[in-house]
């Protein structure tokens, strides 16, 4: 198998797991809508075994490109498919944009999911601090009928 065609293979498989991975963040963003906490642990387990063998494609690709004398990363892989004859580079191309488009897309999904987790985790925050009676946010009437902050509260946790 030439460089070329072991190159090709491993974008393309790199695209299939990233396709897998897009998939799965786009289940765990339903799944943390809905507060499906063992889909989510499960969600996260598929994430780290995809991960995973993205990082082992990434390793393979920096041999192939060490092997044939370039640097790794972006600038090497760019430089061995401009050393390609046009209808490799441009099969070898495709693959990388493909590649690129997926990876954008599932940056966009995490940081959306992460959004998710970040606002889910704050009412969370600010329900225990209701329960213990530590709300420093909550605004209210006093018993001038003024408006303030400093409402005094007993904890509802202790009292039950």
């Amino acid at each position: 198998m030439t460089a070329f065609q072991q190159l090709l293979t491993v974008l393309r498989a790199e695209q299939n797991s990233a396709q897998q991975l897009l998939a799965i963040l786009t289940k765990e963003r339903d799944f943390l809508i809905s507060a499906e906490s063992d889909e989510i642990l499960q969600m996260a387990a598929s994430k780290q075994t995809l991960l995973s063998e993205l990082e082992q494609l990434a390793r393979q690709q920096e041999v192939i490109l060490q092997t044939e004398g370039f640097s790794t990363g972006k600038d090497g892989l760019e430089a061995f498919i401009a050393n390609q004859v046009s209808d490799n580079a441009h099969q070898l191309n495709e693959a990388v944009e493909g590649l690129r488009a997926t990876a954008s897309q599932c940056r966009d999904n995490n940081q959306i999911n992460g959004g998710i987790v970040n606002v889910n985790r704050q009412y969370l925050h600010k329900a225990l601090s209701l329960l213990r009676g530590r709300d420093t946010e909550v605004t209210a009437y006093g018993p001038g009928g003024e408006y303030t902050n400093q409402v005094v509260r007993q904890p509802l946790i202790g009292r039950v």
